[in-house]
């Protein structure tokens, strides 16, 4: 083997239960090599990447490395993606409202002590995190990182032990536009010295340091070459025959309201503080039945806390002047009375989805607001789950384990859950995280069709203004605030 071979895969193919063999791949990657592996939502680009980082064990050929490991060649090689958190907590012991229960966080790490942990050289880690500012985060407890303080966390920790190969699944999720744009910055003055691997779903969220591009395209890999080779129409034609077909009519839901209201929601100078942090300071906001609302604002602006306080997850609503359905909190309502006419979506809930349940149970789950189903569901609630899985394009995975999903499958399934009862109010944080760009589109279309319906209010997260849904009428945008 070659010496400044990366690593080569040789006529390989994974073995992994319950799926026939796949086409043999044959892929060799040198050092000074960045490679980005692109195609659709389900194309098996993560499950690429996995056999490369020793997931999956070969069913045939060879994967041969460059590199000695601690113990095995794979022990070099991080991957740095959504289930990553999952190696810093267990989060099987956590619940997604426990994240703002002062007392019930206080056993989780803080970043500061993550950083101790996990650093080996501490010069080099601090440098780290001067570059991917993670000094305004120290104290922070990793349950309280909102999506993109997280990965940002996640790509210092797994920097921060030298791998001879880091792998980013979808690199830039989760991150506001000045920070993706630091990001790839970054990215780039890394490629000088550390080996790394892109997947991602689309043409233009190629990160600047890749140097070649390998596709996917349902589960065949093919070696395009050298990135600075290639046209913008040749990576558009990887997704050509991968077009959604229109939405006509959502299935119809089998709950129905009689709740009669005029106000979703009405907040009065909020005031919040984690710590001694200001989160709100004053902060009003008032949203009518029927509305249409886009919540903008970078990362650590407090979107995520302010929804949680809409979504019944926090309980410092009741120490808030907050109304929600024209109730005021605190008046002898339950959480399930709210959440009943909710559906909501982040991708901080992203991580409590575990337990190795069936895609069609998640969906399911979304009729009874849990994180999971623990119910039997009668045949028309499953039906019903079986006809959103098939209007988002992944009716084929409804008896395949959640956790087995790649993330942009797992995003489509939630994305499912959460309009499954069609609710009331819907609540999208980021909800196109992950997806390419027919998916995001399909998507749009079901939530335009959703919005047409009388009466439906929608709050919809994003740190792309493109992809806000052409439906919204009104943009609520927090900052960050001055603190003390």
């Amino acid at each position: 083997m070659e010496r400044e071979t990366l690593f080569s895969l040789q006529q390989a193919t994974p073995r992994i239960y319950g799926m026939a063999p796949i086409q043999p791949i044959e892929w060799s990657v040198r050092r000074g090599e960045q490679w980005c592996i692109i195609g659709p939502n389900g194309s098996g680009k993560t499950l690429l990447a996995d056999f490369i980082a020793g997931k999956h064990a070969i069913r045939s050929g060879t994967i041969q490395y460059g590199f000695q490991g601690e113990r095995y060649p794979t022990d070099r090689i991080r991957k740095v993606c959504f289930e990553s958190a999952y190696s810093l907590a267990d989060y099987r012991s956590m619940y997604y409202q426990q994240r703002f229960h002062a007392m019930e966080n206080e056993g989780t790490p803080t970043v500061r002590e993550l950083i101790l942990r996990e650093g080996k050289d501490p010069e080099h880690t601090k440098q780290l995190c001067d570059k991917l500012n993670i000094h305004p985060l120290m104290e922070k407890r990793l349950i309280m990182l909102s999506s993109g303080e997280l990965r940002r966390v996640l790509i210092t920790l797994y920097l921060a032990k030298k791998p001879e190969l880091i792998i980013f699944d979808n690199p830039f999720i989760g991150l506001d536009a000045r920070t993706r744009k630091e990001l790839d910055a970054f990215l780039v003055s890394l490629s000088k010295q550390q080996s790394m691997l892109f997947i991602v779903p689309t043409p233009d969220e190629i990160p600047q340091a890749t140097t070649h591009i390998l596709t996917a395209q349902r589960l065949r890999y093919t070696v395009l070459g050298e990135r600075s080779k290639l046209t913008p129409q040749a990576l558009e034609e990887i997704f050509l025959a991968h077009e959604q077909t229109s939405v006509e009519e959502l299935p119809a839901s089998p709950i129905t309201t009689d709740k009669q209201y005029d106000y979703v929601l009405k907040m009065k100078d909020i005031h919040l503080d984690y710590a001694g942090k200001i989160v709100f300071d004053q902060l009003n906001w008032t949203v009518r039945k029927g509305e249409k609302w886009a919540l903008l604002g970078p990362n650590g602006s407090g979107k995520s806390t302010l929804l949680s306080l809409l979504a019944a997850d926090n309980p410092h609503a009741y120490s808030q002047d907050i109304t929600l359905f024209d109730r005021k909190r605190g008046t002898g309502e339950s959480i399930w009375d709210i959440k009943r006419h909710i559906g909501y979506i982040s991708s901080e809930m992203h991580l409590y989805f575990q337990g190795d349940q069936t895609c069609g149970k998640i969906v399911a789950s979304g009729l009874f607001d849990t994180i999971g189903l623990f119910r039997q569901c009668t045949e028309r609630e499953y039906k019903l789950s079986q006809e959103w899985m098939e209007l988002f394009g992944i009716g084929d995975l409804k008896e395949r384990s959640y956790t087995s999903l790649s993330g942009g499958e797992q995003r489509l399934t939630l994305l499912a859950r959460t309009m499954v009862k069609n609710p009331d109010l819907l609540i999208l944080d980021e909800p196109l995280h992950g997806l390419d760009a027919q998916h995001k589109r399909h998507a749009l279309d079901i939530i335009e069709r959703f919005c047409e319906q009388p009466g439906k209010t929608l709050i919809y997260v994003t740190h792309l203004k493109e992809e806000m849904p052409p439906c919204i009428q009104h943009i609520l945008e927090l900052k960050v605030p001055p603190q003390a």
